[in-house]
């Protein structure tokens, strides 16, 4: 089983389309900071992702051991809290994947030789090992909800996915 961690966003962002679903039909299980379960469930209570996660048995609470990291990821870069734990957490276990959406903090795991995908890169991987049958729809309904995906970004995935 593949060791993966992954920050509040893609959780929030795959929710608000109905496929978060995705990321344990691509991984298995995924495991999340406490800090980024209190920002989802409790923080996040009645809005996207709240009640999905809460309810999902497959995504696993996991604290950060060493907390002088998340002090430093939160003072020398500017990071959120979940996305310092996010790091700091993947870096601890040694997890074979990272799910990161913001560029800071997707630079910073970079850094620190983590390997990263962000929520648009995941559907991608859903679409290679056949978890869905195409990718555009989910880009447009992320999109829809208000999800940032450049136009870039959106053509590269369309033309990786072969649609």
């Amino acid at each position: 089983m593949m060791k993966v961690v992954t920050n509040s966003s893609p959780l929030i962002e795959l929710s608000k389309i109905n496929q978060l679903d995705l990321l344990r039909n691509v991984y298995g299980t995924i495991l999340i900071p406490e800090e980024v379960y209190v920002e989802v469930v409790i923080d996040g209570m009645g809005k996207p992702g709240a009640a999905e996660v809460k309810a999902a048995e497959w995504i696993y609470r996991q604290a950060v051991v060493d907390k002088a990291q998340i002090s430093v990821l939160q003072t020398q870069h500017s990071l959120h809290l979940g996305e310092c734990t996010t790091i700091a957490l993947a870096k601890e276990i040694k997890a074979e994947q990272v799910i990161l959406d913001d560029n800071a903090a997707r630079k910073e795991a970079v850094a620190r030789g983590l390997p990263v995908i962000g929520t648009v890169g995941v559907l991608l991987v859903a679409k290679t090992q056949s978890v869905i049958p195409t990718v555009r729809p989910l880009l447009d309904s992320l999109r829809a909800q208000g999800t940032r995906i450049s136009q870039d970004l959106y053509y590269q995935v369309i033309t990786e996915a072969g649609e």
